[in-house]
């Protein structure tokens, strides 16, 4: 934790890069008439086309159509300068090392991360500012010739405004700080602006339909991606590679030589700090893996708590139809089981199978969400299982015995093997941004953490679903019948 001083001399030089920055980006007249020109004379031009356009559609009688498009001209407005914000981002390092000037900054007392959001808001504020004054200049054009605007409308597009800006910046400081040139950096920004232009675009489609809720949302998803964007840059940024890396290579060899060294488990200890080899020594130093899984596995289950929750408050009120919570009832789960026996046979591969699918699922989309979406796909079926077991409840059946016959004789290993192998999986996703205690680059810790997740699903996964998956197909189908039938 810093001290209050720390604190105060990292904002003191973040904002000494930051004002360094904006006045070299005002001294250059290729970046600040753009600007200009685009706050000042854009507004106007969208105010004359907003004028337009109302009149057009009133002699139609349909004046509502032209009410709903002006606040997408206003968003229109607002992201235009804000565009300028990549092209002093992606200057940001790459184009100082090209002019010989970033040596004399990086051998300044500043630590890496104070020099990337310094950078980060030099290249954010001017835009921002300059969209900032587009806006009112419109929204005072609108009021004058068409009429008034919303001031929640006003404020959600002011807000997108900045958050987009954060969320281009962000991205493109990262590039700015990986590339080795200018052409490289212009490049990769289309992978920036592409996504961002997407987002506007559903934006403009929720303005019209005055969908402020989901814009809201659409708010809070981009401010997430922002921090995770500079969790990232700072992450990756470090001056010395910055100045040593003048051509980009790419070693493919490397990572699956690599991956395999760490799954097989070479240079590693065992649990009780042996290197003992054979299957028994791999399972030992499998088994060490667990206690760094600890913070992991500590957030998936109160996420495990909350899933449980959430399908509660959901059973009661959201109540399944008359006709479905009649057959929750104990006679017709007696008439149920007779149907479902014939299909046990086949369950067991099914079952696995299924199992398998989750898990590879759960990978894929993690790997996107920076372990996102592997807490969501882990929190689902306990979600769906207290959902039904409250709707039990609720037709005065006991939902005890339920989950005691139904989850319980496959769940206690079902349930902590599925713990595992998502909380490995989580280690592996966030790895990406969570800060590391070693000295190790961070493409080193992805594999490793990637061939560790690994070494957990086919040491504990795959054996242990095998079990559940018989125990559910089998063992469950009889105490179930014991129960009910």
């Amino acid at each position: 934790m810093m001290s209050k001083k720390d604190l105060l001399h990292a904002l003191k030089m973040i904002i000494a890069v930051a004002r360094r920055e904006v006045k070299d980006t005002l001294r250059d007249w290729r970046l600040v008439i753009p600007i200009a020109g685009l706050t000042l004379l854009f507004p106007g031009a969208m105010t004359l086309v907003a004028s337009w356009m109302s009149s057009l559609v009133e002699s139609y009688d349909s004046a509502i159509i032209g009410e709903r498009a002006l606040p997408i001209l206003l968003l229109v407005v607002g992201f235009f300068p804000t565009s300028f914000s990549l092209v002093i981002a992606l200057e940001a390092f790459v184009g100082e090392k090209e002019r010989k000037s970033l040596e004399p900054l990086l051998s300044t007392p500043l630590t890496n991360r104070q020099l990337f959001i310094g950078k980060l808001l030099a290249a954010v504020l001017p835009p921002v500012m300059a969209s900032y004054v587009g806006i009112a200049t419109y929204a005072l054009g609108v009021t004058l010739v068409v009429g008034p605007l919303e001031p929640a409308v006003i404020l959600l597009v002011v807000v997108l405004t900045t958050v987009q800006a954060f969320l281009m910046v962000a991205a493109s400081v990262i590039v700015s700080s990986q590339a080795t040139s200018t052409r490289a950096a212009n490049m990769l920004a289309s992978f920036i602006i592409v996504p961002v232009s997407i987002i506007l675009q559903g934006e403009a489609f929720l303005l019209v339909f005055e969908n402020y809720t989901a814009l809201v949302w659409i708010i809070f998803f981009v401010f997430v991606m922002t921090i995770i964007f500079v969790r990232i840059g700072v992450q990756l940024f470090n001056r010395e590679n910055l100045l040593g890396r003048n051509i980009d290579f790419m070693n493919v060899g490397w990572v699956p030589r690599y991956f395999a060294r760490r799954f097989v488990g070479r240079d590693m200890r065992s649990a009780d700090g042996d290197q003992s080899s054979g299957l028994r020594g791999w399972y030992k130093q499998t088994f060490a893996l667990i206690r760094e899984l600890r913070i992991p596995i500590a957030v998936l289950v109160f996420m495990f708590v909350i899933a449980c929750l959430a399908g509660m408050v959901t059973a009661f009120n959201m109540r399944l139809p008359e006709e479905m919570l009649l057959s929750l009832r104990t006679d017709q789960t007696r008439a149920n089981i007779s149907v479902m026996q014939e299909m046990f046979t086949d369950l067991p591969v099914f079952i696995f199978t299924h199992n398998i699918r989750a898990v590879l699922l759960l990978v894929l989309l993690g790997s996107f969400t920076f372990g996102v979406s592997s807490i969501l796909i882990y929190m689902l079926p306990w979600a769906i299982i207290a959902f039904i077991t409250t709707q039990f409840a609720l037709v005065g059946e006991n939902p005890f015995v339920f989950i005691g016959a139904t989850v319980l004789p496959h769940a206690w290993v079902e349930l902590p093997i599925l713990l595992l192998i998502t909380a490995a999986a989580l280690r592996w996703h966030a790895s990406v941004i969570a800060p590391t205690r070693s000295n190790k680059p961070l493409s080193e810790v992805w594999v490793q953490h990637g061939a560790d997740f690994f070494r957990i699903m086919v040491g504990f996964g795959l054996p242990l679903f095998l079990i559940a998956a018989l125990l559910e197909s089998f063992l469950t189908p009889f105490v179930v019948g014991w129960v009910y039938g």
